[in-house]
């Protein structure tokens, strides 16, 4: 068993790969603020069932959170006597990055490029709903070659509460019809439906740019689920292809 996890600025995923195929995810809030003591009760907790049945052989770390980076390090050769691999310039991916700074590259973009070439041949945009939302751009021959960072789904909400006196926050879902009739649902509208227009708007200018007949889009990330039934284009949701990059990587640098 690979113990794979992804740090993000909100949430910390954590996959299971047993006989190279992902069995199992768990997701816990992201906290600067608990130990490596913390972070391995949440986790043993969750997988104690599957490590009754299966050794760890091996981890990795796609981390957007510097600080976090030690006090994972530290819990998983603390607790499972481990060496993980962090995610990070130097290791093979197989993947040619065709940006100005290749060093700039988020860990969590390489792997969400790394798992779009891995399972989909040809050119593929991959929209990925985190904290921010990310589209970016790999190319048939495996190079990644870019893409757009937009505000994500919940900081575009956070943004619009704080900085307005007398707008009531509501949940994130969309309303029943695209006008509202009441300042709960002309929110909802707004962030929610003016995401599926921005994000329709960006895969047309990029397919634009490409010039490419043929392009998967792919929509992933933990606030996809809120869109994916409203989106006018054809897409492919694949909600672990982070994940499966994140093992790809792994397999290649841990022989």
């Amino acid at each position: 068993m690979v113990l794979l996890f992804d740090i993000g600025n909100t949430n910390i995923v954590l996959g299971l790969s047993v006989n190279e195929k992902i069995c199992k995810t768990y997701r816990y809030m992201t906290s600067p603020t608990l130990t490596e003591d913390d972070y391995y009760q949440k986790i043993n907790v969750s997988i104690s069932r599957e490590l009754a049945l299966e050794k760890i052989e091996g981890a990795i770390i796609s981390s957007v959170v510097p600080q976090l980076d030690h006090i994972f390090k530290n819990m998983i050769k603390k607790y499972y006597q481990i060496e993980p691999i962090i995610v990070g310039p130097g290791l093979k991916s197989g993947l040619k990055i065709k940006i100005e700074n290749p060093k700039q590259l988020g860990a969590d973009l390489l792997c969400d490029a790394v798992g779009a070439y891995i399972k989909y041949p040809g050119t593929s945009i991959i929209i990925d709903m985190g904290t921010a939302t990310k589209v970016l751009v790999v190319t048939k021959d495996k190079e990644f070659i870019g893409g757009a960072i937009c505000a994500g789904i919940k900081g575009s909400l956070d943004s619009l509460i704080h900085t307005t006196s007398k707008l009531t926050r509501p949940s994130i879902e969309a309303p029943i019809n695209v006008i509202g009739n009441e300042t709960i649902t002309c929110i909802q509208s707004g962030i929610v439906f003016g995401h599926v227009a921005m994000i329709e708007g960006l895969v047309k200018k990029f397919k634009k740019a490409l010039q490419v007949m043929e392009i998967n889009v792919i929509l992933t990330g933990g606030y996809a689920k809120v869109i994916k039934d409203l989106l006018e284009i054809n897409y492919i949701y694949d909600e672990n292809i982070l994940l499966e990059g994140l093992f790809y990587i792994y397999q290649k640098n841990s022989q």
